[in-house]
């Protein structure tokens, strides 16, 4: 072997070798807050009517990337978390109704990370099952009762230890929040005037409305106090150059036309990344995205391959390269089955206009927490705020058009709803009969219907 080839050998083991002593080999560390029942549209980098909401989110979304087309597969807690924490969507993993166990033997955020040699760990709410698909180590200090009366106590101590335990160890840290899920008691509201809050064009205007509604603002900025506490304690740990903070707010606000639907305010997330080099920052991107697609980015940022049997694609392209194409539409369902009557409802959009398929369409669409007396279900929970919301509404319809109509869009839907989402991102408008849609309506159904047949979906 001559001189020059052993000196390139000794040079290419050098710049290994101090490559991983200087760190710019080393996986990332990831931390994941996720709110709970929180509309994208209310937060303020998305574009929120009420101010004051979420300076620290706001902060860092413009540090870092904004995803403006994130969407949740099902608008439903357990099956959200299970397509976040899977990489599947609800009826690959399972978990296509509320409280459904994922599929046994499923490979979730846990299995798929340890392999690759980090911890996992989680605090706050869990509402996933069983523990043998999600072994998370789990970290005291977040209340795991989404129903919590008033505003619970939070101990950083433990999310403190898990993140300093072992610098040679690369860990994956979940933080589920409880804010801004009902009952809307915590925080202080005194922010925002009910009397002046503006409220969005899907929810009926009355005193009791106002009134929750406020009360919600003040949960959504006690999540961003959480997001502000997070970034501040890996700063503090000296972390965060090389933790890849993740910032998520689940499905839709837990009120009527928002979560329990595939109306996007409960399908359109929240998503905001601040990556460590040599990722991107400052990015903001329109690309289709959704829920199963970032598992897959972790593991492919950690230096794994990403399985083909998940339904979700790495991100990194985008977080790396600026693509701007990721998918050609995302898809929705939601089942109704264990919430209130039998109501199927299947969706799909391109980015600009959404086709929405409700089975059977003759069936009075009810949430049991809402209005679940429409079909003889007694609530035990007497004074459940999103009932009493409701029950406002019913008793203006009696001498409002605009009450009565909104309440009718909420219980009764058409079997085919087409909206466009840059002219109507509040979909007040049914498109469907438009004839000059007819070739948009025709392309959705026929990519819908092959993403049904593809999902061994029992829609049909």
């Amino acid at each position: 072997m001559n001189k020059c080839k052993v000196s390139i050998i000794l040079l290419s083991i050098g710049l290994c070798i101090s490559s991983k002593i200087f760190g710019q080999t080393k996986q990332p560390n990831f931390v994941i807050i996720l709110g709970d029942d929180i509309s994208a549209r209310d937060i303020g980098i998305y574009g929120a009517k009420n101010k004051n909401t979420t300076p620290n989110i706001d902060k860092l979304a413009n540090e870092g990337i904004l995803f403006k087309n994130m969407f949740v597969s099902e608008a439903i807690c357990a099956p959200t978390r299970a397509e976040l924490f899977t990489g599947l969507t609800p009826n690959r993993n399972g978990c296509n109704v509320n409280h459904a166990p994922t599929k046994k033997g499923t490979l979730s955020i846990v299995q798929h990370l340890s392999k690759l040699g980090y911890r996992v760990g989680l605090t706050g709410k869990t509402h996933f099952s069983p523990s043998s698909v999600y072994p998370f180590e789990m970290i005291e200090g977040f209340t795991k009762n989404a129903n919590y009366n008033g505003t619970p106590p939070e101990n950083w101590d433990g999310i403190k230890e898990f993140i300093n335990r072992d610098r040679n160890q690369p860990f994956c840290l979940i933080i589920c929040s409880v804010h801004a899920h009902a009952p809307w008691n915590a925080g202080n509201s005194s922010f925002w005037d009910p009397n002046t809050v503006v409220l969005p064009k899907n929810l009926v205007d009355t005193k009791e409305t106002r009134e929750y509604f406020t009360e919600y603002l003040a949960e959504i900025k006690l999540f961003d106090e959480q997001v502000g506490n997070a970034q501040k304690l890996l700063e503090k740990s000296n972390l965060d150059s090389n933790t890849a903070l993740i910032v998520l707010d689940e499905n839709g606000v837990g009120m009527p036309a928002g979560k329990w639907t595939t109306y996007d305010v409960g399908v359109r997330s929240a998503c905001i990344m601040k990556w460590t080099k040599p990722y991107n920052n400052k990015l903001v991107t329109h690309a289709l995205t959704q829920y199963c697609d970032i598992l897959p980015t972790l593991i492919d940022a950690a230096g794994g391959v990403v399985p083909s049997n998940l339904d979700g694609k790495s991100l990194l392209p985008i977080i790396k390269q600026n693509n701007t194409e990721h998918r050609e539409y995302a898809y929705f369902l939601y089942n109704n089955t264990r919430e209130g009557p039998e109501y199927k409802m299947r969706a799909i959009t391109d980015g600009q206009f959404k086709l929405i398929w409700n089975k059977p369409s003759n069936n009075l669409y009810a949430i049991r927490v809402i209005n679940g007396f429409d079909f003889g279900y007694v609530d035990k929970m007497e004074d459940r705020h999103v009932r009493k919301m409701y029950l406002s509404w019913l008793a203006k319809a009696g001498y409002d058009k605009d009450a009565s109509n909104i309440i009718q869009r909420y219980r009764k839907h058409p079997e085919f709803e087409l909206y466009n989402l840059n002219d109507d991102p509040e979909e007040m408008n049914n498109l469907v009969e438009n004839p000059e849609l007819n070739f948009k309506v025709n392309e959705l159904k026929n990519a819908l219907l092959k993403w049904i047949e593809d999902q061994e979906d029992d829609f049909l």
